[in-house]
């Protein structure tokens, strides 16, 4: 164990120690009998810390997604702590996150999800040099993320529903969909300032259907989890638009930020949209689209989903283009699939509409960046005429991370990378109908066709956990590198 676990700061050295005297005085211990100056604790036997509340604190991670930080006074003379994490929100199949973690400190994280219960416990670690033992049991806390919601009752129209029963509000509201159970989605739902988060099932997704011209609408936030969507019929644009009529409570200068470059009038939604665990059948257009407005997000997130595209139409799927909309300043698409079913010549994956307005430090002020994160996805098919991203911004402060993903039948995935905005990434496969000589994709891994054990460009079946495709790659430098998506490899 480091010897600054054992000696901290004089103000965290006396605020431990009070808190440590407080505990022994109030469970009628004589402190002297366990604690000497100088070496600190010798021959005792440790007890393992308390966990309590206070010991759990959510935390936002840099791609926008959340963990929590647990934290504890420290057990002087210990040779460091055991940790364990187990998600116990179905008792009977309790699943391992963090397994006999050895921590040298006083604190460690784990992942955040909402809707778990998880139960974390501490040992304390004996130290031989100071012939100290460990502690006999096991400190052990429940944390709950489990969040109010009010449940949409099956047989009604989700977007009468949310207009009869769902008011403003300036704090997040919860909708939860009822386990199994299909709901029709054929009109706007416009949540505008409300900032929402949809949630189904993590054992038995419900279902939406989308027709008409369903879609969800916000200017304040959007978190959904644990949905499957068919998107057959729909004849919106874009299963995600940003309001009609933004807020002008939501402009960079109404915000606070300045600088010399500031694109007055822009709008900026700070709370993310974020997709996770869901599953899109026969998507149309695009994914998200600024709807013509002079939007631009703090965070978008899409996390373990498989977005089923058949589109030949040129909506991008990530669509900033349209009145030369701003950027999204923190980007993730991690451990996802994104295919598309037929050849689209027309769309780009990602489009900003003006490489000057998507300039970070016009939205965010002085001394903003923004980046886009790309890890551990499968894409084929999309798309296959266009560059995957176009518009991106041309200044240094604009960063795009690229790493063990796959690539088939993509176009131009160099062409990403614009000016001195900056690319970097290793661990991915190329594999692409269409090459070319200026093609320097090499620069952030290999070209080696993946060889999908297949099927692959089949219609999702959201009756199957994974669709009825199969997209585990088969050639050697994908399987020793785990490249794309994991969930085909499991």
């Amino acid at each position: 164990m480091n010897y600054r676990i054992k000696w901290l700061s004089s103000v965290c050295y006396a605020s431990v120690m009070m808190g440590l005297v407080m505990t022994s005085c109030a469970e009628g211990v004589d402190i002297n009998e366990h604690f000497s100056q100088g070496a600190g604790v010798t021959n005792a036997q440790l007890e393992s810390p308390e966990l309590d509340a206070a010991s759990f604190k959510t935390q936002i991670n840099a791609d926008g997604s959340e963990s929590v930080d647990v934290s504890w006074p420290v057990i002087f003379g210990a040779g460091g702590y055991l940790a364990n994490v187990n998600i116990v929100t179905d008792p009977t199949k309790p699943i391992s996150l963090v397994k006999d973690s050895v921590i040298d400190g006083c604190h460690f994280s784990f992942p955040r999800e909402i809707d778990n219960i998880y139960e974390v416990s501490l040992i304390t670690l004996g130290n031989e040099k100071l012939n100290n033992t460990g502690s006999l049991t096991a400190s052990v806390a429940s944390y709950s993320s489990m969040l109010p919601a009010t449940t949409i009752p099956e047989g009604v129209e989700i977007s009468q529903f949310i207009r009869e029963n769902i008011g403003p509000s300036n704090e997040e509201i919860g909708l939860r969909l009822i386990p199994g159970r299909t709901y029709e989605l054929t009109g706007e739902v416009d949540f505008d300032l409300t900032p929402v988060i949809f949630l189904g099932s993590k054992t038995n997704r419900p279902l939406i259907v989308i027709s008409e011209e369903g879609c969800l609408r916000t200017q304040a936030g959007l978190k959904i989890q644990n949905i499957n969507f068919d998107c057959g019929e729909a004849k919106s644009k874009s299963f995600i638009k940003l309001s009609a009529e933004p807020s002008p409570t939501i402009t960079a200068e109404a915000l606070g930020f300045s600088g010399d470059k500031l694109n007055k009038g822009t709008h900026i939604i700070m709370g993310q949209i974020a997709v996770e665990s869901c599953n899109f059948r026969n998507l149309k257009g695009s994914f998200i689209s600024a709807e013509k407005q002079s939007y631009n997000l703090n965070v978008f997130r899409i996390n373990d989903c498989i977005v089923q595209l058949n589109t030949e139409t040129s909506s991008h799927f990530i669509n900033f283009h349209e009145n030369n909309a701003g950027l999204i300043k923190t980007m993730a698409l991690t451990n996802s699939t994104f295919y598309n079913l037929v050849d689209n010549k027309d769309a780009y994956f990602i489009k900003y509409g003006s490489e000057g307005n998507a300039d970070p430090v016009k939205v965010f002020g002085t001394g903003a960046t923004a980046s886009q994160l790309v890890s551990n996805c499968t894409f084929d098919k999309t798309f296959t005429g266009k560059h995957f991203a176009n518009q991106t911004p041309r200044v240094k402060e604009y960063t795009i991370t690229v790493n063990n993903n796959i690539f088939y039948d993509v176009y131009r995935v160099y062409k990403w990378k614009n000016g001195s905005s900056v690319m970097k990434g290793s661990n991915n496969d190329f594999w692409s109908t269409v090459f070319d000589i200026e093609n320097n994709e090499l620069a952030y891994g290999e070209k080696e066709d993946p060889n999908f054990v297949g099927p692959t460009l089949e219609e999702f079946n959201l009756d199957e956990a994974k669709g009825g495709v199969n997209f585990r790659p088969q050639n050697q430098y994908c399987i020793d590198n785990k490249i794309g998506d994991p969930r085909w490899f499991e």
